[in-house]
């Protein structure tokens, strides 16, 4: 009998003691804060600035009678300016639609033919966007909100001041330049910090898609096209929500 009631203590001291340290675990392990999403539906207006570095393109050139694709073509970096009007639909689902320009980018091309191995182009390429972009906000963590997206649109693409220089020939040729529009999309990844209730600062990267653009002598046998342009962009932006 006695071995018994020994046990029994025995068991409810280690049930108690379990207790006591089940007590003790939420002051031991810290979990996560659970993240806080913005619940206001509300309209906002933001403003970008970036820097816009431009994947090498694409490239056909036109010499009359050759014809071909270009060696080494490429755009220099650039600054992009942005204005949009967006609506917090939803604690996690925001969209706008922006309005954005890309600054003047340097573009030189090479022929690649043996025959005209040493013409090279030069012009100025600019671009501008209107698009659509809808956001998944992923919930807020010490006043950080990461966010993904994505949007579609029109693009103006102009190339001008376009020159030819023909080494061989010693020349050097101003040919017409062009524009063009075509489909825009793009890909969105960043973090937004909320200042006040009205003002949050956005930082993000975006990777666009701008279409093509052909100058006017192309068809003609003088000129170039240019496709699948294409750029890498990193944006500062603030929002300002109206209350």
């Amino acid at each position: 009998m006695s071995f018994i009631k020994t046990a029994i203590l025995a068991g409810l001291a280690g049930t108690a003691a379990s207790a006591a340290t089940a007590s003790d675990l939420p002051r031991r392990i810290a979990l996560p804060p659970v993240p806080v999403l913005d619940t206001t539906e509300t309209w906002y207006l933001r403003g970008d600035v970036g820097y816009t570095r431009y994947k090498r393109p694409e490239a056909d050139f036109a010499l009359s009678p050759i014809a071909g694709d270009m060696a080494r073509e490429s755009f220099r970096d650039s600054a992009v300016l942005g204005v949009g009007v967006g609506f917090r639909f939803s604690p996690m689902f925001r969209a706008d639609v922006t309005l954005d320009h890309r600054l003047d980018a340097r573009f030189r091309g090479l022929a690649s033919d043996a025959a005209a191995s040493a013409v090279s182009d030069r012009g100025r390429f600019h671009s501008s966007t209107l698009m659509f972009n809808a956001y998944a906000d992923l919930g807020t963590y010490r006043g950080l909100t990461p966010y993904l997206g994505a949007g579609i649109g029109v693009s103006h693409n102009v190339l001008n001041d376009y020159t030819r220089a023909n080494d061989d020939a010693g020349t050097l040729d101003d040919l017409p330049g062009g524009d063009g529009y075509g489909l825009a999309w793009a890909l969105m990844a960043g973090l937004g910090y909320r200042l006040s209730d009205s003002f949050t600062v956005d930082l993000g990267y975006r990777y666009v898609s701008l279409g093509g653009v052909k100058t006017r002598g192309y068809d003609g046998g003088a000129g170039a096209d240019v496709e699948s342009i294409g750029a890498h962009e990193v944006r500062l932006g603030l929002r300002y929500a109206f209350q």
